[in-house]
């Protein structure tokens, strides 16, 4: 370890022991190993793209429908639900609105020359549906929402606002509903008449944030600094390890913010240490604070299995999570939010131990096991994080029908056939750290 090493770890050492007096845990020696959080640079928040199809009757605008599309809405668990609501820019009234909606899922499959080519499946949910879970994240919510001329409300609304319902089936749009998505669709001029309403002919963006009223919204915007810190020996012999950060902005109701250990190449993640204040005292309230800034946020994962290979993954994040669909601590987990806030890398000097990587084989044969070879078949393997979206490799089977992927991270995953106008075939395998783990596929 050179001098800078030295003097980096004696401080980071010497920052840990001082600040272990919240009892939380104890250094017993070693290194200690520092990163800093940075923001990250462009925040990914569901948004509403949306356009509203208008016309004028009686010198009066009026808005036959809304169609529009919201990536990146997690699935909520329970009751827990999304509600659109219409709203009135001039009297803020809002009455729930029925919609009609697909999911609209686009996968990456591989072409017969070992390509990658996107196809789109569409599902649509026939009829109308007043409440909706969200999906995963390599799905888009696609909606329509139509607007009967006979109902004044909807007539005179000028706002579509998305609310998440603590319990679907009673439905409320007060003070303490979070509204995190809303857009405008019409606008009022101010006045109750109609003559003066115009409706965008162009495509309409929503926001993320808080929507308390058509005079009172809070759009979300990223900030925050801090340190992810580690000790790598405990009195138990594993580590821990302890975000602090400053100058985190309120979340938007109804979500706050969950510390991850991600692995970036896997995909995998764990959850870990609630977040709270220097004091202990829990933050998962502070969407509803009276304070724009949190002024300290500390998230504590103490010595265990969790993290007993920290060096194995590549990030801590900082993401804002909803409430409706709050994560397992301590397990691992292949759907979370992707809101990443602040990111902290592991530090190289940690990394470096990671366990060996592994080799995985995918032997392709037509018609049964043990036939003959299927050479030139897209291969291509998935891990297991975020609902095995994570693509880590495709290649072709060579003249004996084999597809050798190396440096593959430990843990299941998913290993894909594609043959050539002929229907994907699917296996399963678990790579272990420096081993060669064999999968075999058959193919009409």
């Amino acid at each position: 370890m050179n001098m800078r090493t030295s003097i980096l770890a004696v401080g980071a050492l010497a920052l840990l022991t001082a600040c272990a007096d919240d009892g939380t845990v104890t250094p017993q020696g070693g290194i200690g190993f520092e990163a800093p959080f940075a923001a990250v640079s462009a925040v990914r928040t569901p948004t509403i793209v949306a356009r509203a199809f208008g016309r004028t009757v009686n010198n009066a605008a009026v808005v036959d429908s809304i169609v529009g599309e919201i990536p990146l809405l997690k699935q909520l668990d329970g009751r827990s639900r999304y509600q659109f609501y219409l709203v009135n820019g001039i009297d803020s009234s809002a009455t729930p609105i029925s919609h009609r909606q697909w999911s609209v899922r686009t996968d990456s499959l591989l072409d017969v020359n070992g390509g990658l080519s996107t196809k789109t499946d569409t599902a649509r949910i026939s009829g109308l549906k007043d409440f909706w879970r969200g999906g995963f994240f390599s799905t888009k919510l696609r909606f329509a929402v139509p607007l009967s001329i006979a109902d004044s409300v909807h007539q005179r609304a000028a706002w579509l606002v998305l609310t998440i319902q603590a319990d679907s089936t009673r439905p409320a749009f007060n003070d303490s509903t979070p509204r995190p998505l809303f857009i405008r669709f019409r606008n009022q001029n101010g006045t109750v008449t109609r003559e003066d309403d115009t409706v965008p002919p162009d495509t309409l963006r929503g926001s993320f944030g808080d929507f308390l009223s058509p005079a009172r919204q809070t759009r979300f915007v990223a900030s925050g600094a801090g340190s992810l810190l580690f000790w790598d020996v405990l009195k138990n012999g594993r580590p821990a390890m302890r975000v602090d950060v400053t100058g985190l902005k309120k979340p938007p109701r109804g979500y706050y913010y969950q510390t991850y250990i991600i692995d970036s190449l896997s995909g995998n993640a764990f959850a870990w240490g609630t977040g709270s204040d220097v004091a202990g005292k829990a933050l998962g309230g502070s969407d509803f604070g009276a304070d724009s800034i949190i002024p300290t946020f500390r998230a504590v994962q103490g010595s265990g299995d969790v993290i007993g290979a920290a060096e194995n993954y590549s990030r801590v994040d900082i993401i804002l999570e909803p409430k409706g669909a709050a994560p397992t601590l301590g397990s691992a987990l292949s759907i979370y939010s992707l809101m990443s806030v602040l990111r902290a890398n592991i530090p190289d000097s940690l990394r470096v131990k990671r366990s060996a990587l592994g080799t995985l084989v995918a032997i392709v044969t037509k018609g049964t096991l043990g036939g003959p070879p299927a050479p030139n078949i897209g291969v291509a393997v998935q891990a297991a994080g975020l609902n095995f979206n994570t693509l880590l490799g495709t290649k072709n089977t060579d003249s004996t029908g084999r597809a050798t992927f190396t440096a593959v991270p430990l843990g299941e995953t998913r290993v894909l056939a594609i043959p050539f106008g002929g229907s994907v075939v699917e296996g399963r395998g678990t790579v272990t750290s420096g081993q060669i783990t064999t999968v075999r596929l058959v193919v009409p």
